[in-house]
């Protein structure tokens, strides 16, 4: 088989089918706004992609799954304009409520999905388009083909490495199957089919996370896992507390075995 014969896209599709977790909905992730942007805003990632983005000031960015504005709102603290993208009405509010709570005023928010018409609803091309842990397409060849028609200077898009922000010995601590499906190899393939030679640099945070509580470090490993039995609440406790330090009253230190890691994948226009 020739590699020109491989349809990186439908490998894709049949790859995902395959994960341990299925596709939220936009209700579910309405219902997880509020713990989402607790967990996310301050996240180490933040820094550590921004890092990577080059930028002039009075550029505009484009961020496409902004979720409650992880990135967003960083973004906007620099640059002249940001159009936050996101299918959940709640995301989109959490990041409007932080953005007035700073006083920033050029982030333009739009609820809309990967498959809407984005001419229809005046989501107009930017000098900077960016999707960062947001791909979760049936159609990613459409997906990237479409960002990348809406940027008119760089692409960037952050895709997992393997498991992740997901923790695999977690998984299998409180007794179930982990399959975390595709990854960025996946997406760069596809873009390599597109004609798009991208850069890939990682992106890979501290294994070691402290907390303000207990109860804060179990939070930030519930979401991982749905639809948890009292059983298996009781596992993910005990997994939690096996590798929880204590540091003082109000600092707990939880440590992975496995680094959560990230592909930074990016291309310049033109």
């Amino acid at each position: 088989m020739r590699y020109q014969d491989l349809d990186w896209n439908d490998m894709w599709r049949v790859a995902r089918a395959s994960k341990s977790w299925q596709k939220k909905k936009s209700s579910d992730w309405d219902r997880r706004a509020a713990s989402f942007a607790e967990r996310n805003l301050d996240s180490p990632f933040v820094d550590l992609f921004l890092a990577h983005l080059r930028t002039e000031p009075e550029w505009s960015v484009l961020d496409v799954g902004c979720g409650p504005g992880t990135l967003a709102l960083p973004i906007a603290r620099r640059l002249r304009a940001v159009t936050a993208v996101d299918y959940s009405a709640a995301m989109l509010a959490e990041l409007d409520k932080r953005a007035q709570a700073e006083g920033l005023t050029n982030i333009r928010t739009i609820q809309a999905s990967w498959s809407d018409d984005w001419q229809k609803l005046g989501i107009g091309r930017h000098d900077i388009a960016i999707a960062s842990r947001s791909l979760a397409v049936e159609d990613l060849a459409g997906a990237l083909a479409k960002l990348d028609s809406w940027a008119t200077k760089a692409v960037y898009i952050a895709d997992r490495v393997g498991a992740g922000p997901f923790d695999p010995e977690l998984f299998q601590a409180i007794g179930r199957d982990f399959s975390p499906g595709p990854d960025y190899i996946f997406t760069v393939n596809i873009l390599y089919s597109l004609g798009i030679l991208a850069h890939v640099d990682f992106i890979a945070l501290d294994p070691a996370r402290t907390y303000a509580s207990r109860e804060e470090a179990l939070q930030a490993h519930r979401w991982m896992v749905d639809d948890l039995s009292a059983e298996e609440e009781g596992r993910l406790a005990a997994y939690v507390d096996s590798r929880l330090e204590r540091l003082d009253a109000k600092a707990w230190r939880f440590t992975r075995r496995t680094a959560p890691q990230w592909a930074l994948i990016w291309w310049q226009k033109g």
